[in-house]
């Protein structure tokens, strides 16, 4: 099964869908079809947003056909995508009178304190365990965590763990297991830190300094200019 830009897997639809988007992109025939698309992506956690921005194109040409419930599950799977743009995208093709009412003003918080970095605010706001809409929608708060986990490895090398734990919403006691179960590739526990895996983004550089130009070589130009 192919991977689409964010390394996702597509769904198994996705031919079927492909040709349907080539031949009836902007028919109404097809909001139901895309519908359905949209709920197998839910339900086998995969996902293809150039299928879901179709869709709200659609619910754009056709407002009387428009689902908040299906706005909000596209708008989830985006967020699920971070840090693509794909939710910015999305929002562009969504009425404000849907962004301004429930389930997808939640998003949009979300949204928001992710990209921010505000994530204790984030867990606050997606209240996981009380939100219909996101318990739904299978491998949510994995996906969330690995942007998190992103966002902190390119600005820290290493964060205390009672911190780490608050951030992304997880027991402390449970650290050790979920970090060599998901993501002992990017992180590691020593002591009563998390230290992420050295990139290119969290380490000292070096200082570069120019080159000093030596005066031979600047003679030629004196002479240029002393002969102009």
């Amino acid at each position: 099964q192919g991977l689409n830009a964010h390394n996702m897997a597509l769904p198994a639809s996705y031919e079927e869908i492909a040709t349907l988007l080539d031949e009836q992109a902007f028919e109404k025939s097809s909001i139901e079809k895309l519908q359905a698309y949209l709920d197998e992506q839910i339900a086998t956690e995969t996902y293809d947003f150039v299928a879901n921005k179709a869709l709200l194109k659609l619910y754009s040409f056709y407002p009387d056909q428009a689902s908040d419930q299906y706005i909000a599950l596209a708008l989830t799977k985006a967020l699920m995508a971070l840090p693509s743009t794909d939710m910015m995208l999305l929002l562009y093709l969504v009425p404000e009178s849907a962004q301004t009412k429930e389930p997808v003003a939640t998003l949009v918080r979300c949204a928001v304190h992710l990209e921010t970095a505000k994530f204790v605010e984030f867990w606050e706001v997606a209240n996981l365990g009380g939100n219909e809409l996101l318990d739904a929608v299978s491998g949510f708060d994995e996906a969330i965590r690995s942007y998190m986990i992103g966002v902190l490895s390119i600005t820290f090398q290493k964060v205390e763990s009672e911190t780490f734990a608050d951030l992304l919403a997880l027991d402390e006691g449970d650290l050790e297991e979920y970090v060599s179960a998901n993501q002992s590739d990017k992180l590691s526990i020593e002591g009563k830190n998390v230290v992420f895996t050295p990139n290119s983004e969290n380490q000292q550089r070096p200082k570069k300094f120019k080159e000093n130009i030596s005066f031979d070589q600047m003679l030629p130009l004196i002479d240029f200019l002393a002969s102009s």
